[in-house]
């Protein structure tokens, strides 16, 4: 249960209204339309009822993972190989459900879902991919990223997409807090991904 009630959009404020229908009619909407991120009781699923609690700052944050999600020049697997790695550093269950899906759907093996979960290193056998891990998981266990590594990522990936990179893992570290503080939970008949996973994390 989270701890913020839901809200509903035939009870909403303008602003929150205008919000809501930002998030499900905008390209997050896909070829699911508008149930994709709708629950059965009329809310929003995941970190955005959070946000539409506080829609002078949420419309902000959505529309920047919007902009990162479908406008970046990051590739689809890249990007969910940087949000994985974020979501099992944060143990965001919501987060991890999420984009374990997505990262799937886009072509990531489910043996690198699976050790990313584990915060185990990868088998990924495209070196930019390799260095996308190792450059997310260094930024955010290390808080930090050793020369030779940024050398390496910015002759991998360009430097405007590793700043992309470094705003993408920023974004889904606030995306996480959001979820972690208030405790939202996976849609109801699916299991956390984390719940029995009561061990520290680990560096890679």
């Amino acid at each position: 249960m989270s701890r913020l009630g839901e809200l509903r959009r035939d009870h909403l404020s303008d602003a929150e209204r205008a919000l809501f229908d930002a998030i499900t009619t905008g390209k997050r909407s896909g070829g699911d339309g508008r149930s994709a991120h709708i629950t059965p009781t009329g809310g929003l699923r995941g970190p955005f009822n959070a946000l539409l609690h506080a829609p002078h700052v949420g419309d902000a944050v959505q529309r920047l993972g919007e902009q990162l999600r479908f406008e970046g020049l990051l590739s689809p697997r890249q990007r969910e190989i940087g949000v994985l790695c974020v979501a099992a550093r944060w143990r965001a269950d919501y987060e991890w459900w999420a984009h374990a899906r997505i990262a799937r759907s886009c072509g990531v093996p489910d043996a690198v879902i699976a050790a990313i979960r584990r915060r185990e290193t990868p088998p990924l056998e495209d070196q930019a991919e390799r260095l996308v891990h190792e450059f997310s998981r260094s930024l955010l266990d290390e808080r930090q990223v050793a020369d030779a590594l940024y050398d390496a990522a910015a002759a991998a990936l360009g430097e405007a997409a590793l700043v992309e990179l470094v705003v993408l893992l920023g974004y889904y570290s606030l995306i996480s807090m959001v979820l972690v503080a208030f405790q939202v939970a996976v849609p109801e008949g699916e299991t956390p991904p984390f719940e029995d996973d009561s061990s520290p994390p680990r560096r890679c």
